[in-house]
């Protein structure tokens, strides 16, 4: 499964999101659809490191933007 797939799988089902609301270029932390909080990000970021070895802690917010950013950076530093 492509790195876009598995993060939109993890984030529908573990953090409670329609998947026909989540586009791979959805804004994550927006107000609608989304509107994912920090606590959400810590998750994102757990799996990121357990599934890619990629430490996305301290990472810029523009990072965290949609689906597309955050599997940008996970290519650009696995």
């Amino acid at each position: 499964m492509e790195i876009k797939a598995k993060l939109k799988d993890f984030i529908c089902s573990t953090l409670g999101v329609e998947p026909d609301v989540l586009e791979y270029d959805t804004e994550l932390f927006s107000e609608d659809p989304i509107n994912l909080d920090s606590v959400d990000s810590l998750e994102i970021i757990s799996f990121v490191d357990g599934e890619y070895g990629v430490d996305m802690t301290g990472v810029g917010k523009e990072h965290f933007v949609s689906i597309d950013t955050i599997a940008a950076y996970i290519e650009e530093n696995k």
